[in-house]
């Protein structure tokens, strides 16, 4: 009786080190133990709204932009409906969104490159207009960023690799939207 209790004894210390060792095993907030092979490579997603996600490891905690870029078509269609703007791109990050637009020239501001306060404005309240969470609204007719943005929306509509795209979109962030923090 007494060796039974023993063998049940030693059974349920077993279960209860396996649960604990379990439990445990999962604790590492960082993310830094890639164990799927999937470290530094983008991974695209479709979602309900046609809003693609890049999600790219490992996180960077300290830049402006998070870890996700979303394509925001809805927001982009509602831009391009504004009077005067030919073209429009949308890229969110946290709660930042980037606008790549083309503009008619008489919506232009009174620097080359800028665009009109209200014209600004009225961007901004349409992006926000389709995502109440998004806090500040960086819009831009600057040549490289309008090009680099309308190929990053071509390459992942065609479901082409995009590695790469989130250090260079942080760049370009930093560079045309100094301010952005």
């Amino acid at each position: 009786m007494l060796n039974q209790k023993h063998k049940w004894l030693a059974v349920l210390m077993l279960i209860a080190i396996s649960v604990f060792a379990a439990g445990c095993m999962n604790n590492n907030p960082n993310d830094n133990n890639d164990t799927n092979g999937t470290n530094g490579t983008n991974n695209v997603q479709q979602q309900g709204t046609r809003m693609q996600q890049i999600q790219n490891q490992p996180r960077r905690d300290n830049d402006n932009t998070g870890d996700r870029v979303e394509i925001a078509d809805k927001a982009a269609e509602k831009i391009v409906r504004i009077k005067g703007v030919k073209q429009a791109n949308v890229l969110i990050t946290r709660r930042n969104a980037y606008v790549a637009a083309a503009v008619d020239a008489d919506r232009m501001g009174a620097n080359q490159g800028d665009i009109t306060p209200e014209l600004e404005k009225e961007i901004a309240d349409k992006v926000r207009a389709t995502d109440p969470s998004i806090q500040k609204v960086y819009v831009s007719t600057n040549p490289e960023f309008f090009d680099r943005v309308n190929q990053y929306v071509a390459d992942v509509g065609q479901g082409k690799p995009i590695s790469g795209f989130f250090q260079q979109f942080n760049e370009m962030i930093q560079r045309i939207f100094p301010n952005a923090r």
